[in-house]
C-alpha cells in the first residue's frame, strides 16, 4: 500500500498575496506552526478549512478583517488562547467543539 501523500510543514504567509482566492481549504494534513495573520489580507475569501492539522498557537483577530467569510474550520489543532469576538458573526464555523472561549 502507498503511503498517503499531506502537505506539511507550515502554511506559507505569501498566502495572503493572493487577493482574488475564494476558497483555502488545507483540512486533513499535517500543517504545522501557527496560522498566518496575513491570511486576513485576503480580501475575496469566502471559505477557510483548516481543520484536523497540527496547527498551533492562537487565532489570529486578523481573519475577521476578511469581509466575506462564510466559513471557518479550526478544529482538531493544538490552537491555544480565545477566539476573537468579531468571528462569532461567521455563518458557518465549529468554535464550540474548540473548547476555547471568545475574547
Amino acid at each position: 500500500v502507498a503511503p498517503a501523500n499531506f502537505l506539511t510543514g507550515p502554511i506559507p504567509s505569501e498566502l495572503g498575496n493572493l487577493a482574488n482566492l475564494q476558497s483555502l481549504w488545507f483540512g486533513n494534513n499535517q500543517l504545522s506552526g501557527e496560522i498566518p495573520p496575513e491570511l486576513g489580507r485576503l480580501g475575496n475569501l469566502r471559505s477557510l478549512r483548516l481543520g484536523n492539522n497540527a496547527l498551533t498557537g492562537a487565532i489570529p483577530a486578523e481573519l475577521a478583517d476578511i469581509p466575506f467569510l462564510e466559513q471557518l474550520l479550526l478544529g482538531g489543532n493544538d490552537l491555544t488562547g480565545c477566539v476573537p469576538a468579531a468571528l462569532r458573526e461567521i455563518e458557518r464555523h465549529a468554535f464550540e467543539d474548540m473548547g476555547l472561549p471568545y475574547c
